[in-house]
């Protein structure tokens, strides 16, 4: 997301880390629950943490508003980011 493209502080965006290869999905499985302990830690409560397989590789994907995502990409340091609605396979 650049910065002339800034979504309101309450959108939904989803970060996401992405994982290949035949330990993809266990080592993705194994991210989500570190993200949500870090999650109970600082209080959050995500719109969504969960593990998306697709055919060339398994997300881990956390959707916070806006404004936190902002606060805690220099700390997660996600691959990736998305406006989020509802579905992830529902990229805006």
């Amino acid at each position: 997301i650049t910065n002339l493209n800034q979504p309101e502080p309450n959108t939904p965006v989803a970060m996401l880390w992405d994982f290949f290869g035949p330990n993809g999905l266990h080592t993705a499985e194994h991210h989500r629950i570190h993200l949500d302990e870090f999650a109970t830690a600082k209080e959050l409560t995500p719109l969504a943490l969960e593990v998306l397989q697709m055919p060339d590789k398994t997300s881990v994907s956390m959707v916070l508003p806006w404004s936190a995502v902002q606060e805690l990409r220099p700390i997660l340091k996600p691959h990736r980011g998305q406006i989020w609605s509802q579905s992830l396979g529902e990229k805006q």
